[in-house]
């Protein structure tokens, strides 16, 4: 367990308060600025890793809290909060960088972003399952369309999140055999 010094010391790396002179207003970027609802989950796993990266994950969740006691800490808990809106602000489009430029807090501006984009679970994995069936090879390499097929599956499969459970042997031999079965019914 971290002393208390350790939590509310910015020098220390974990701390989510401290900044790296390197993290700078464009030094998290995603592959694909968020355009809208079509790229909203993927754009949303990118931005969770980068800042996972950098442990500002808190500050869009909303469990990094301000400080009321203490004014050096409001001070640096602002400045990261403000780092992580530039990031944000700089991995979605134009317009909707615009949208979300005066909202004061990454948290708000993540549950805003998640109210508008967020398909539901069930409207989400019809689309992705008739994404599925339109898939073609066209003439592409088998390799090409493997991984058409295979991004689309890794979707569908992080949408059916199960619970958690003890493992026992015959739980994990029962799980074996359902992972086989289930790659080999993806090959029809």
């Amino acid at each position: 367990m971290p002393d208390a010094n350790q939590q509310t010391n910015p020098a220390v790396f974990q701390n989510p308060l401290y900044l790296h002179p390197s993290d700078g207003p464009s030094s998290l970027t995603v592959q694909e600025k968020l355009s809208g609802s079509h790229n909203y989950r993927a754009w949303r796993r990118a931005i969770e890793i980068g800042l996972s990266t950098k442990r500002k994950l808190g500050f869009i969740k909303g469990t990094v809290a301000r400080s009321t006691d203490d004014p050096n800490l409001a001070e640096l808990w602002d400045t990261c909060n403000n780092m992580v809106i530039c990031w944000i602000l700089g991995s979605v489009s134009e317009s909707i960088a615009r949208s979300i430029m005066f909202v004061d807090t990454a948290s708000e501006i993540w549950l805003q972003l998640e109210k508008r984009f967020a398909l539901s679970d069930g409207s989400r994995k019809y689309k992705i399952n008739k994404d599925t069936y339109a898939i073609t090879q066209s003439g592409g390499s088998i390799s090409e369309y493997y991984t058409q097929m295979k991004c689309v599956w890794e979707e569908l499969d992080n949408m059916n999140v199960l619970p958690t459970i003890t493992v026992t042997p015959e739980v994990s031999a029962f799980l074996t055999v359902l992972t086989q079965q289930k790659e080999e019914q993806r090959l029809f």
